[in-house]
């Protein structure tokens, strides 16, 4: 027994040694690969494919994630403001990555709509992850314990958490989304304000029925409930109000609504 422990003992002590001595090409190399061999389990109704490279001599890694996303103006400005913080937080809880970072490589990372022009992209070398993270921090324990507060995967609750530390977003026409958030029934609710000049001519029903066909009119709208779904969700709510607070139309989307 004992001769079988100095064994597995010294196995362990010789592998974390080879670890340990690589050089930061051989660790880039090394990530790399890992990552386009677990590329597959990335994709999803959203994320169509994703792809890392490694340029050796340049200390550079870049990664191109492929999506079904319309490139337009609304998306290109939601995207690019959500995009940094998100991947400041991957990069971070990813020990790898944030190594190799701490080593001098640089991460170019582009997000790509369906047509493969750019989304939104981001470099992220030591200054400028260091700046990604200031005010930026692990779940509180207050978020902890909201993220668990329902039926929804805690993953989904996580993900809205370091979401909404980046809000408000601001849309080309003028529209703020304030908070997304899971409610108590399992929905998923956009708390959307609206600039002065739309709030009056967006109430009541009439308006309601508009907004309704118009977001169903929207091409990723089915892919994003079918991401969404399987975390739990039941619904998508969209809560528009006006620049006081006040609610101005409410608007339900479920599965009937998609099919």
């Amino acid at each position: 027994m004992i001769k079988k422990i100095t064994q597995i003992t010294c196995a362990l002590a010789f592998i974390f040694f080879a670890a340990s001595c690589q050089n930061t090409q051989q660790k880039m190399q090394g990530y790399v690969n890992t990552y386009n061999n677990s590329a597959a389990l990335f994709s999803d109704n959203i994320i169509t494919s994703t792809k890392a490279k490694a340029f050796l001599e340049k200390k550079e890694i870049e990664i191109r994630i492929d999506t079904n996303i319309d490139q337009n103006e609304t998306n290109k400005a939601l995207y690019s403001q959500l995009f940094p913080g998100i991947l400041a937080q991957m990069l971070t809880k990813e020990s790898a990555s944030k190594e190799l970072i701490e080593e001098g490589v640089v991460f170019d990372v582009y997000f790509l709509a369906n047509d493969y022009t750019e989304l939104a992209q981001l470099k992220v070398d030591q200054k400028e992850l260091a700046k990604l993270l200031k005010g930026s921090s692990d779940l509180t324990d207050k978020e902890k314990a909201q993220a668990s507060n329902n039926n929804v995967s805690s993953q989904m609750q996580e993900m809205l958490i370091l979401m909404n530390r980046n809000m408000p977003i601001k849309n080309t026409d003028g529209s703020k989304i304030l908070k997304i958030e899971i409610s108590e029934k399992d929905e998923l609710v956009y708390k959307i304000e609206l600039p002065k000049e739309f709030a009056a001519s967006l109430k009541g029903e009439a308006s309601k029925t508009l907004i309704k066909e118009e977001l169903l009119r929207t091409a990723n709208l089915k892919n994003i409930f079918g991401s969404v779904q399987k975390f739990g969700v039941t619904k998508i709510v969209y809560n528009y109000i006006d620049e006081s607070g006040q609610l101005v139309n409410n608007i339900v989307i479920d599965e009937k609504d998609l099919k």
